[in-house]
């Protein structure tokens, strides 16, 4: 394997497990077993490696949301869709966590991401038109940029609302349950939407991607509704 590569893959991993605040160049030369200096070969700085990240995640995600041109859109297909981005959402699940930080402290970054998230508004609106071909939703285009708003607004700040409402400490590792939870608000969120085979799977959508959270009122604090 390339240097280059298993620098990427070290950091990933030590992002996802620390966050990305806590680990320097100097952490990950140390993990690798190289120098400072080897790892400022390859990349200069720490923005560099999560660029190149982002990079990877954009890509995916990208891939993700690639649509059948050939036939209608299925039930099975959004079903589908929702696996490859939860894996995608877990695999580079450290963009997730502060976001706002990582694009206010890198300008190629924060260029890049305004990019990739036009291309994500654009890919799911036409998901959307797809399904409202296929007879699985039924929305105007008001609704449609609604969803996509909310929907946008779910995906990148999940993380930060858990955090700071009491669901999980940002010391703690992210779980890939906590992400499943975000998916869970985007279904119930196209719910009211969905006709045909879509509003029948509505119910297994929702038992797949876990239970609903609510404010416990009482004081105890947040806590997930069975």
């Amino acid at each position: 394997m390339k240097t280059r590569d298993r620098i990427l893959i070290k950091s990933l991993a030590l992002f996802n497990e620390q966050g990305e605040r806590l680990i320097t160049t100097n952490h990950l030369a140390a993990a690798l077993g190289m120098s400072p200096g080897n790892l400022y070969y390859h990349f200069p700085n720490k923005d560099a490696i999560i660029f190149e990240l982002f990079q990877q995640y954009a890509d995916q995600m990208q891939s993700t949301l690639h649509l059948p041109s050939d036939r209608p859109l299925t039930q099975a297909d959004k079903v589908l869709l929702f696996e490859h981005i939860l894996d995608c959402l877990w695999r580079y699940r450290f963009l997730h966590r502060d976001m706002t930080h990582l694009i206010t402290d890198n300008a190629e970054l924060r260029a890049h991401y305004r990019e990739f998230a036009t291309r994500m508004f654009n890919n799911v609106r036409m998901l959307y038109v797809l399904q409202i071909g296929s007879g699985l939703l039924e929305a105007t285009e008001d609704d449609i940029s609604a969803l996509l708003v909310n929907i946008w607004i779910i995906a990148t700040s999940w993380v930060n609302f858990l955090s700071t409402t009491g669901f999980f400490d940002f010391q703690e590792p992210l779980t890939q349950d906590m992400l499943r939870q975000g998916i869970y608000q985007v279904i119930c969120l196209e719910g009211p939407y969905l006709r045909g085979e879509a509003r029948e799977g509505l119910a297994e959508l929702k038992a797949r991607y876990g239970q609903a959270l609510r404010v416990d009122n009482t004081g105890s604090g947040p806590s997930a509704q069975a």
